[in-house]
């Protein structure tokens, strides 16, 4: 039992480092494209760049490029905060290398309604009674 307890905490730092793209997340290049996409579409106007946020929902390897370098297909959800309390969320699709963020297109696609599940709206009815 003891045994099994400590194989099993020595390799929980194994299973921490089993993530998608060696270096760091590349969450910068798909909120700009988003950003000027946005704007250039008037869906966008002041931003508060402080409140900005990119959470990386996935990473995946999806092959290799013509010199040999590792690709991974990484999709962002971006939350940018207008100055005059708005939010504007969507979902960035992008493909990163080992060294390049920008290798390819940024898909932007708006999250126009977010649906509550059944527990959070009961919550948020009860917080109204």
């Amino acid at each position: 039992m003891k045994r099994t307890f400590a194989v099993l905490l020595l390799s929980l730092p194994a299973l921490c480092l089993a993530q998608g793209r060696p270096n760091p997340p590349c969450d910068g290049w798909p909120t700009n494209i988003a950003e000027n996409s946005l704007k250039k579409a008037g869906m966008l106007g002041n931003i508060d760049y402080t409140k900005t946020q990119a959470v990386q929902l996935a990473s995946e390897k999806i092959g290799k490029d013509e010199d040999g370098e590792q690709l991974w297909r990484e999709v962002y959800h971006i939350t940018f905060h207008e100055k005059n309390g708005n939010k504007v969320k969507v979902i960035a699709v992008n493909d990163a290398g080992e060294f390049e963020c920008s290798m390819s297109a940024v898909e932007v696609f708006v999250v126009s309604k977010h649906l509550l599940s059944r527990v959070e709206a009961d919550r948020m009815f009860k917080q109204i009674e």
